[in-house]
């Protein structure tokens, strides 16, 4: 059966269903879980955070760095689909907060490579320990083969919107771009 043909089958069975079932029955549909799932596991995310004083952002601008130790602002920011506006903040903040220091690019003086101090490098174990145990607890009633299966089939819904592997829909959103 084609993708074509189980899409319209799916279409054809939702008009089907009559309203009073609707009202009555769990609504399943594959955006409104991801949604409200994606938005209880931020939450959660954030609030695991919240003892390090770091946002999830911050965090995933410390594991791009610590990945590619010397990576150019401009790279990083490319590699996160960052809008170099909200890259330059995010980086000040960090740097602020000694995490992160950025130096002289050994190839193009007009860049700057950033690179984790020893308190970021601390600070990103810490986060990543904390993260490791949420998910944990996240895909504590999933086996091992059923969580790759859930995040291949999660990629490949994330290819279908544009998303690229690895990066965070938020960061490259237009409205969001000025915070």
């Amino acid at each position: 059966m084609g993708v074509d043909r189980e899409h319209d089958d799916a279409r054809d069975a939702a008009a089907r269903v009559p309203t009073s079932v609707v009202s009555q029955a769990p609504f399943r549909a594959v955006g409104f879980n991801v949604s409200s799932i994606g938005f209880a596991v931020s939450r959660r995310f954030h609030d695991t955070l919240a003892p390090l004083q770091l946002e999830p952002r911050e965090f995933a601008l410390l594991r791009a760095i610590g990945a590619a130790e010397g990576l150019s602002q401009q790279a990083a920011a490319e590699r996160l689909q960052i809008p170099p506006s909200r890259m330059v903040a995010f980086v000040d903040a960090l740097e602020a907060r000694a995490l992160v220091e950025r130096r002289p690019h050994p190839r193009d003086r007009r860049a700057r490579s950033l690179h984790l101090t020893p308190a970021g490098r601390e600070m990103l174990e810490r986060a990543f320990a904390l993260a490791a145990e949420l998910e944990r607890h996240l895909c504590a009633q999933l086996s091992t083969a059923e969580r790759e299966q859930l995040l291949d089939l999660l990629q490949r819904v994330g290819w279908q919107l544009g998303l690229a592997p690895g990066t965070h829909a938020a960061h490259a959103h237009p409205a969001l771009a000025h915070e």
